[in-house]
């Protein structure tokens, strides 16, 4: 059988979706040891790595197959092709980077969709598939078509902007915020507690909720977690590889020196 999408599922039924980013190991046991840890989904980051899409797509079909959703976060968007082939890789879902219009997102959801809804490139036996081959195509193409997600992000004013008409492409399955890009674009780059960063999060979430659209933002503690929960947050990726390493380290180290005199 052709996997599922849980998350899309969770998200669909108001219930919050928890997932974590690989950003700085990307090998096999980092998913099997988020997978074994419960995440929902993780985010394979593309935008600020050099994964290769040999590698990306290896880690979305050990995703798949432990019960995990892979999502990758593409280097961009300019070229469709490279959406297409994250999917052909395995993964169940794109974070998109840098939508500002909803021109844009409609023709890139047009390029990531089979027939009727678009264009993709038809590809039915692969990873995307799990190689399963005992539905019609038809079938096949129903089933990828509505298990595959799309998440949306808004990292400038021009998407606060266009974000009403954004949220109403046929597609669009969540909005994610992305902080230090939007605080950048609002002149405040990287001041997480500025009142106009506050004040562009909520107008963000007023917005999806008033066109029924799930939307976002990563965490970084269980706390900060329950804060965007409080605020109707449903998507929300927790940490990532190396800062949960660096954070443990950090945490150790110094209790170590102590006990050794230092």
């Amino acid at each position: 059988m052709i996997k599922s999408n849980p998350v899309k599922a969770l998200l669909k039924a108001g219930k919050p979706a928890f997932g974590t980013w690989i950003t700085l190991s990307p090998h096999p046991r980092t998913v099997k040891i988020f997978a074994s840890s419960g995440f929902d989904f993780v985010i394979i980051e593309m935008e600020h790595t050099d994964f290769s899409p040999a590698t990306v797509s290896n880690l979305s079909m050990l995703a798949r197959e432990a019960g995990m959703v892979p999502i990758v976060r593409t280097p961009g968007t300019v070229k469709a092709h490279d959406l297409t082939r994250a999917l052909d890789g395995g993964a169940q879902g794109l974070l998109l980077p840098s939508i500002d219009t909803a021109e844009q997102i409609e023709e890139l959801i047009k390029a990531t969709k089979y027939h009727p809804r678009g264009n993709r490139p038809m590809n039915l036996k692969g990873p995307h598939t799990d190689y399963f081959t005992d539905w019609k195509p038809a079938e096949t193409i129903a089933h990828v078509n509505a298990e595959t997600m799309t998440v949306i992000m808004v990292e400038t004013v021009r998407s606060m902007e266009n974000l009403d008409a954004i949220c109403k492409v046929d597609g669009v399955d969540a909005v994610m915020i992305g902080p230090d890009d939007l605080s950048q674009d609002l002149g405040v780059p990287g001041d997480m507690g500025a009142p106009e960063l506050s004040e562009a999060f909520d107008k963000i979430f007023d917005i999806c909720k008033a066109n029924n659209v799930p939307y976002g933002l990563s965490c970084h503690s269980p706390e900060m977690a329950q804060r965007w929960v409080d605020k109707g947050c449903t998507w929300l990726p927790y940490s990532n590889d190396a800062a949960m390493v660096l954070n443990a380290a950090r945490a150790a180290v110094p209790a170590l020196m102590k006990i050794g005199g230092r």
